[in-house]
């Protein structure tokens, strides 16, 4: 099952798709807490969000500034879970998107159905559709990140399947304060210039009432990190935001 897939899945059962995160440093709490380096076992992680009912597993795998081990925590997911997986990288041109097929199929070729690649649209500006182009060669889907309308004129001739809202800042390495700032005249706008795409609330996703926020207004999944990290039980938690989405219209 691919992501989109999956996303459907979850309101066709009237649940939240949740999109569960896994990063080892959290830029902003290493920053205020002093909070040091997650070595949870990724695999472990993975399936405690999928009892918890997620949709997919997202994995930032950036390593300079999220300390991610692409090539360690990649394969243990992938064996993990059947769940889709979303692979979170400063991606800028070929060799990365290369670098990413060749890792997932060195597991399993067929693997490659199951993974998004995340694009972010102000970083690779005019090449959007041409990475596009080449993570669908490889098998692939992508989820192109935006900062908000002012990024559309950027990704609307490039009519992706996958779009997302990030409501912090990517550039600042998400150390703002946790607020959604998705709203139904925001997804109005999306809506009107890409059509049946999918649109994911990404980030700052505190509480269930956060997911039912983003729901409301219109986007189609959520994808929540810091949320389920720091929980005593991370399935637990995931459970509760999924069933955020019973309350949904």
């Amino acid at each position: 099952m691919n992501l989109p897939e999956a996303i459907h899945l979850a309101r066709q059962r009237g649940l939240a798709p949740v999109i569960a995160e896994i990063k080892r440093v959290i830029p902003k709490l290493a920053a205020e807490t002093g909070r040091k380096r997650d070595e949870r076992d990724a695999a472990l992680l993975a399936r405690c969000y999928e009892q918890g009912g997620a949709a997919g597993i997202s994995l930032v795998t950036e390593r300079q500034y999220f300390g991610g081990r692409p090539e360690e925590d990649v394969p243990a997911v992938l064996q993990a879970t059947p769940l889709p997986l979303l692979i979170k990288d400063f991606i800028r041109d070929y060799t990365d998107i290369d670098y990413y097929a060749g890792l997932v199929a060195s597991v399993d070729p067929a693997f490659l159905r199951r993974v998004t690649l995340l694009l972010i649209a102000h970083l690779v500006g005019e090449r959007l559709v041409h990475l596009l182009r080449h993570v669908h060669d490889h098998g692939m889907l992508a989820l192109v990140e935006t900062r908000g309308p002012e990024d559309l004129n950027l990704i609307s001739s490039a009519r992706p399947r996958l779009v997302g809202i990030n409501n912090k800042n990517i550039d600042e390495l998400e150390m703002g304060e946790d607020v959604v700032r998705v709203n139904a005249e925001m997804l109005a706008r999306y809506r009107q210039a890409l059509g049946e795409t999918l649109i994911i609330s990404e980030s700052a996703h505190q509480t269930a009432a956060d997911v039912r926020r983003s729901l409301a207004a219109g986007a189609d999944a959520v994808l929540v990190g810091t949320a389920f990290l720091i929980a005593d039980n991370p399935t637990a938690a995931v459970a509760d935001f999924v069933r955020a989405g019973e309350a949904a219209p």
